[in-house]
């Protein structure tokens, strides 16, 4: 199944649901329902920007799902402030 068109991503990104990109291709990591959430977290390892750029992408995707409610889905080894331990 194919995630959303880069159209669907700006849109996200102008409300806050996906992280906006710099890069033109659209919004980042978009997180518009429960399905989107699931994949946002399985795609954190591909963010750009190392450790650093990781941890705004968890930061991201916590906030994503307290909006949602669905923040039982968020891993137990992310912290609120988006570190990770192993």
């Amino acid at each position: 199944m194919a995630g959303p068109s880069k159209d669907e991503r700006e849109k996200a990104a102008s409300k806050g649901k996906a992280m906006p990109d710099k890069e033109g291709s659209g919004g980042r990591f978009p997180v518009r329902n429960r399905g989107d959430l699931q994949k946002a977290i399985k795609a954190v390892g591909r963010a750009k920007g190392g450790e650093e750029g990781r941890r705004k992408v968890r930061r991201f995707i916590i906030k994503r799902a307290r909006e949602l409610g669905l923040s039982n889905m968020i891993p137990d080894s992310w912290s609120s402030d988006g570190s990770a331990s192993e």
